[in-house]
């Protein structure tokens, strides 16, 4: 039984996944040829080995760019279809053959174990598009184990984080009624705003670890409901800059929920409420609602966890403005959004979020 697997190699808990299924009778092959944020020619090339392997399973490893990889792999290798025929917003393709899939994540943040979609970048367009089957859904088995999280470093367990804290607060404003994922987002929330900080300033507290991952999942479930212009302006802009996609996403969500204000204020009060959130402190607007709680909250975590300011701050300038936003308004993934965007509020979101206005803290 034959198994194919897209991960960092190298690694502890890949060296000791290959030598486990070596040892079991299996015989294993070790595809690490996956970027930070996967291409089109990563997974081309995964589905390749996997075919010349004559596998008939797959396991992933990683954070969401590995899990990712690994589902679109099997997507493709498994039909022979090609990405564009499994693009997520298209009927599903029928009689879907998907080999059976383990997802073993490495972050607490992506939230990628929990269903068949998968992001990649079309490197000729540089645009993320999304390839998802029931199908696959189907196939997939998770093991999350908080230990194999314990080495994650500081950085990458603040951004992890903070894209699961995103997907919380997105499933959550979107303006569609699902109390059931309404509370399993607020309840997400509750875990990330106690156990995030503990699991970045302690990698080896393994509480905090276990309660990140469920945390993680938790929101994956959540957004179900859709997203929101967050990742509906991050998704370009990691596929146009290859920025990491939790930290892009933690640099642009004090500007996008200032945009949205008018329309969550009544799910921002929920939320505030549900956290026990204090009064913001000074610098804020006075107001007896939440949303000012929820953003400074939100303002005060990122310093914590010492997320950077700006856009600027990780190399990403205005000049690509235009082009970012013009792909943010064709992105599917930001029409559940609150509020409907167009270019020049994508644009605007953007230019704020590389100079560092309107974020946070009044003006």
């Amino acid at each position: 039984v034959p198994s194919s697997l897209p991960a960092p190699a190298g690694t502890p808990v890949v060296g000791g996944l290959f030598d486990s299924l070596a040892a079991a009778g299996l015989q294993p092959r070790l595809f690490g040829e996956v970027d930070a944020n996967p291409t089109d020619l990563n997974i081309v090339a995964g589905a390749a080995a996997y075919r010349e392997h004559a596998a008939d399973g797959l396991v992933a490893v990683g954070g969401g760019s590995g899990l990712d990889a690994g589902k679109s792999i099997a997507m493709v290798a498994g039909s022979g279809r090609s990405l564009d025929e499994l693009e997520w917003t298209r009927p599903p393709v029928e009689e879907m053959s998907c080999p059976p899939l383990v997802l073993i994540p490495t972050t607490a943040g992506t939230g990628a174990e929990m269903d068949s979609a998968a992001m990649y970048t079309d490197t000729s367009r540089r645009v993320k598009f999304c390839v998802a089957h029931p199908g696959c859904t189907a196939q997939i088995h998770v093991i999350a184990d908080p230990l194999l999280t314990l080495s994650l470093p500081p950085t990458l367990t603040a951004w992890t984080g903070m894209d699961a804290v995103t997907h919380a607060i997105e499933a959550l404003s979107v303006d569609s009624y699902h109390p059931m994922c309404d509370g399993i987002a607020l309840e997400s929330l509750r875990l990330m705003h106690t156990w995030l900080p503990a699991a970045v300033a302690d990698g080896s507290d393994v509480a905090a670890r276990s309660h990140m991952l469920a945390a993680s999942a938790m929101a994956a479930v959540a957004f179900q409901k859709g997203l929101g212009a967050v990742h509906g302006l991050s998704e370009p802009v990691g596929a146009v800059h290859n920025s990491q996609h939790g930290l892009t996403n933690a640099i642009l969500l004090p500007h996008v929920l200032r945009a949205n204000r008018a329309a969550i204020e009544p799910k921002m009060d929920l939320a505030a409420t549900y956290l026990g959130l204090p009064p913001p402190p000074p610098g804020y607007a006075t107001t007896d609602g939440g949303f000012e709680r929820v953003a400074a909250w939100l303002d005060t975590l990122a310093e914590q966890l010492q997320i950077p300011a700006t856009l600027a701050e990780i190399g990403i300038s205005d000049e690509t403005a235009e082009e970012c936003a013009a792909k943010a308004v064709a992105n599917p993934t930001g029409f559940t959004n609150p509020l409907p965007f167009d270019a020049e509020m994508y644009s605007g979101v953007f230019r704020a979020a590389v100079e560092g206005r309107d974020r946070g803290r009044l003006q």
